[in-house]
């Protein structure tokens, strides 16, 4: 629901819901009142703002969610979940960030619905009838005749994000007229208007009108030709046989690109082409104890579904250098800080000096808010309104300009020992359509190629995966980043290996599982523990595939379709090159915070972080802020394209976008680092004051029990003793910490006040000692940095996982039915198990979506014309997940770190569902989703 400006009586859903105003008052102060970091460069962009701070998002919290030290009872934030406290981006108004000016205008983006036809003009007649004309009009260039006033963004010389590069190279937010839009949906237009009421008449006559955004003929002939695929472009080739040099581009230390001659950056192009033609005639030979086979396989495009449409609110404060004020629910936020400033170049003759981003919660995440374009349409609005503007896309609006997941066409063959069941060889070329600009597309492929073997150990394979472009709305990186499409082709294909050799399915995976010290398609090396074979040896002794034929003549009887399916993933969490970075600091009364600019996307990042500082600390954090990413500039890091290892200021990764598989290995590393840090240099000196002996006879005879620190013969210490001393004594009352993962943390050595050198798995810190305001860096010593062939492995962490399906067919409607769920995962340390199990319960409702209800043509037809809604879309609901037999069984572990799970639960579900259909019916489908349709033509 949303207000009116007009009058002193404001409603709006935030007070409808909100249950007190207390609680109210204290999110609005974690995310607006809260004073502004320093006007601090930001870290990890050349050039830079002279200040980009980041507002925070802070749970309310609740004083009993906390279960004991390193335990919660339930989600920090959950109270204010099911009590309408946790609040979005579109909640809030102008009137409600102090300093704003109170009046506030509301936006419309129009957008195009045919890239085949030049963009000519609009046609805003309809408004005149509604009082409901815009104040200002926003194009990419000025329209001839246009009466009303126009703003155009050519005349600003904006420096736009890669993101926003179509195929053609040109770099859009809006179509120029006289040109063909990239793509369905891009914006051609941004309406602002006085108020909310005006924009809902204009909204009510403008919406679905087909005539307000006109075209006209064909587009002339492009100025330069479309890139046949954004780059960069996923060859791998991998082959490892005895009496030939094995090759992959670790092993070889170069990428290579068999289809282009040897260069300089690329000399080993001929010999990948070279042991590809050996690949291809292994794949092709005609020996009768070699079975080959292959086909297509195809994923269709999806919508992430968030909670929450996309919404924000921006303001240029046009005093001083300029500051751009944002509201917003992303995924990225140093990316979405560091994109807003610089597109407002030396040359712009608007002015931006500091970008402050108020990070509020996305309402959901799965990668659908990682370079969205929505930021820089926002903020370039505000640049040109009058004061605050506020834009808030409803449901349709979502679909027809909200990223979308890249479709799937992949071709692969593979030869098989038809005696031993061994995989040979193997081949696959990945086409992921995606959409109209670039986005993260490449790097979805890329992940797409490194999952192309899924989790077995193939010596003779090679992937090709290509983003290739379309007229399609933009598509990204969410569910899953390239690996749910790579496994539903090959567990799909496995299968059918197994039905044509008359083999176990299982049996047949676990014999060509990959194992540790395996390589994977990359040559990376596998030094984790593998429990691929584990998961499939549980799988084989579980009662629904022991018994699943007799289950299935049983229900034959009843007229009823059963089958049982089965798949294995080796999902990759993490990027291969993460920069995280934590803070846990302690008051004076010993009340312990988290700081992180990460997001909390519903996966529960917000409890685990605080539960993660229990370890050193004895106590659970009261309170974590998210989002936030001024305040860690006082690291005083930067990640020059040209820096080094030998700089103690520099790391090859600052920040990253939050993902659903970050957490529990990443971001709860630099947590407890930074507890580690507090505890060594502030608590523990502290402790050694009070119970009066050298700090020497303290250090590793301390222990915590029951929230006090203990020592043999000495008194406990309560921890706000503690903090009264570290204040007192000005120890360390606060670490912030940030930590580089590629395939292993970066190290250094720490010299701490207050005790010895300390050689930490991080590669920057800063402390704040008590009763101080400011933060001095401690510069690293003795860096460990990553092995150089690291940076060659594509991934290197890994979360095994399998899953069980039973499916049901009914014997008219011919609707698939999921009946069962066992899910096994190598979920390494659980932390938190109902989180984990929440979260694995989401993969699986996506997984059931993906293969069998949710469809969202690419182009014609699809969310780009601005009709579709969740009448045409059809998600998974509760009655389409079997809860009440849904198990998740995490593997028994020793590891001491947690690992990522979310995109490993998913990976899974599709190709088991598919497989189990296949085993229902003697029927197999290759191309998602599997609809009754498709069931009752294949059986008729």
């Amino acid at each position: 629901m949303s207000e009116s400006t007009n009058g002193p009586f404001q409603l709006t859903r935030r007070r409808i819901i909100g249950s007190g105003a207390a609680a109210v008052t204290l999110l609005v102060h974690e995310l607006a009142l809260a004073a502004r970091p320093s006007a601090a460069r930001l870290p990890g962009a050349r050039p830079q703002p002279e200040g980009s701070p980041v507002q925070p998002h802070s749970p309310p919290g609740a004083p009993d969610w906390s279960g004991g030290p390193g335990k919660a009872r339930f989600r920090i934030d959950g109270l204010a979940k099911v009590t309408g406290q946790k609040i979005y981006a579109r909640d809030f108004r102008a009137v409600d960030m102090p300093g704003w000016p109170a009046t506030e205008r509301m936006a419309m983006i129009l957008r195009a619905t045919n890239p085949g036809r030049v963009f000519t003009g609009l046609d805003l007649g309809a408004l005149a009838g509604v009082d409901a004309v815009p104040l200002l009009t926003i194009t990419q260039a000025p329209l001839t005749g246009f009466t009303w006033p126009q703003r155009d963004l050519a005349s600003l010389n904006l420096s736009l994000p890669f993101s926003s590069a179509g195929a053609d190279g040109v770099y859009q937010l809006l179509v120029p007229v006289g040109t063909a839009p990239q793509f369905y949906g891009q914006p051609v237009a941004i309406l602002v208007f006085a108020d909310s009421n005006a924009y809902r008449r204009a909204k009510r006559a403008l919406q679905f009108q087909p005539g307000v955004v006109q075209t006209g003929g064909l587009p002339p002939p492009p100025k330069q030709p479309w890139v046949m695929a954004y780059s960069p472009v996923n060859y791998l080739t991998r082959y490892d046989v005895p009496g030939v040099a094995p090759f992959s581009q670790v092993q070889v230390g170069y990428a290579s690109d068999p289809y282009q001659p040897d260069s300089a950056n690329q000399p080993v192009n001929s010999q990948a082409r070279a042991l590809r033609q050996r690949i291809n005639d292994a794949l092709q030979a005609t020996d009768p104890q070699v079975l080959q086979m292959g086909g297509s396989y195809s994923t269709q495009v999806l919508d992430p579904m968030f909670m929450e449409p996309e919404a924000g609110l921006a303001w240029l404060d046009r005093s001083g250098a300029g500051t751009l004020n944002l509201v917003l629910g992303t995924q990225a936020t140093n990316g979405d800080a560091t994109d807003s400033w610089a597109m407002f170049s030396k040359d712009c003759p608007i002015k931006v000096g500091t970008v402050v981003l108020n990070s509020c919660y996305p309402g959901g995440g799965f990668g659908g808010r990682d370079v969205s374009p929505f930021p820089s349409l926002l903020a370039v609005t505000a640049a040109l309104a009058d004061g605050p503007v506020r834009i808030a896309q409803d449901r349709y609006e979502q679909f027809q300009g909200g990223l979308k997941q890249l479709a799937s066409r992949i071709t692969q063959r593979i030869a098989v020992d038809a005696k031993t069941g061994k995989f040979l060889a193997f081949g696959s070329q990945q086409v992921l359509p995606s959409g109209g600009q670039n986005n993260y597309s490449q790097f979805v492929a890329m992940l797409a190629a490194y999952c192309g073997l899924s989790g077995y150990d193939i010596k003779q394979a090679y992937v090709d995966a290509i983003a290739q472009p379309s007229t399609g709305v933009v598509a990204g990186s969410m569910r899953g980043f390239g690996g749910p499409q790579a496994s539903f082709a090959v567990e799909t294909l496995v299968d059918e290996v197994a039905v044509a050799l008359k083999r176990d399915p299982i049996e047949l995976r676990e014999i060509n599982a990959l194992r540790e010290g395996d390589r994977t398609i990359t040559g990376a090396p596998l030094a984790q523990q593998m429990r691929l074979h584990e998961i499939c040896r549980l799988a084989r002794a579980h009662p629904l595939w022991r018994e699943r034929e007799a289950v299935k003549r049983r229900k034959a009887r009843e007229g009823v379709r059963y089958g049982v399916g089965f798949a294995l993933a080796n999902q990759a969490y993490g990027t291969g090159k993460d920069g995280v970075m934590a803070e846990v600091a302690m008051a004076t009364d010993g009340r312990l915070t988290v700081r992180t600019n990460c997001v909390d996307m519903g996966n529960g990042s917000a409890t685990t972080l605080a539960i993660s500082t229990a370890g050193w600390l004895g106590h659970n954090a009261h309170d974590v802020v998210m989002g936030d990413v001024g305040s860690f500039n006082a690291l005083d890091l930067h990640s020059d394209s040209k820096g080094s290892w030998a700089d103690p200021r520099w790391t090859a990764s600052f920040a990253m976008s939050s993902s659903a598989c970050l957490t529990a290995f990443h971001q709860v590393h630099v947590t407890e680092q930074a507890s580690r840090v507090l505890f060594e240099a502030g608590l523990l000196p502290a402790a050694a004051l009070l119970w009066g002996v050298p700090l020497a006879q303290a250090q590793g005879r301390t222990k915590w029990e029951a929230g006090r620190l203990t020592a043999p013969g000495l008194a406990p210490l309560p921890l706000a003793a503690l903090a009264a001393k570290v204040q007192q004594a000005g120890l360390t009352a606060a670490a912030m910490v940030h930590g580089l993962y590629e395939a292993a943390w970066v190290s250094a050595t720490y010299a701490v006040p207050a005790g010895s050198a300390l050689k930490l798995p991080i590669d920057g810190l800063s402390l704040r000692a008590g009763g101080a305001s400011t933060w001095t860096p401690v510069l690293r010593q003795d860096v460990v940095p990553p092995k150089p062939e690291a940076g060659l492995y594509g991934r290197s962490l890994y979360a095994p996982s399998g899953v069980l399906v039973a499916v049901e067919i009914g014997p008219r409607s011919f609707e698939p039915r999921v009946v069962a769920v066992e899910l096994m995962v190598d979920a390494g340390k659980v932390l938190q198990r109902d989180l984990l199990l929440g979260q694995a319960q989401g993969g699986v409702a996506m997984g059931i979506g993906y293969a069998l209800l949710e469809n969202l043509p690419l182009e014609a037809g699809g969310a780009g014309d601005g009709r579709w809604n969740l009448d045409r879309y059809h998600v998974a609901l509760s009655g389409d997940v079997p809860l009440a037999r849904l198990n998740i069984t995490t593997l028994p572990t020793d590891e001491p770190t947690a690992k990522g799970i979310a995109e490993a639960v998913l990976c899974p579900i599709a190709p088991a569902i598919g497989n189990a259909i296949a085993h229902a019916t003697a029927r197999r489908f290759r191309a998602l989703p599997i609809t009754a349709a498709d069931i009752e033509k294949a059986l008729s």
